[in-house]
């Protein structure tokens, strides 16, 4: 991105598609730990952080694909506007 304004137009998306990916790979080092350790007393937590894990691969991290997009998609239609506009 050469253009400023097109940096300050995907800051935000680039920050949510990074925050995304981010909690992503956590969920899949806590889904690995707790795949060894679901034995014993403490079954039900290391099974809970499983379905945890599972649930955010599923619902939460398919929308960087949206975001990337968004991101792709350039900044020219937020900077369209006027500052009047706000």
């Amino acid at each position: 991105m050469r253009d400023l304004s097109e940096a300050r137009a995907a800051a935000a998306d680039y920050l949510r598609l990074f925050g995304l990916v981010a909690l992503g790979y956590m969920w899949a080092r806590m889904a690995a730990l707790a795949l060894e350790k679901r034995e014993g007393d403490d079954v039900g937590f290391y099974e809970a952080k499983i379905k945890t894990a599972r649930f955010y691969m599923q619902r939460l991290l398919p929308q960087t694909s949206g975001v990337f997009a968004a991101i792709m998609a350039g900044g020219k239609s937020i900077m369209e506007f006027d500052g009047a506009a706000f």
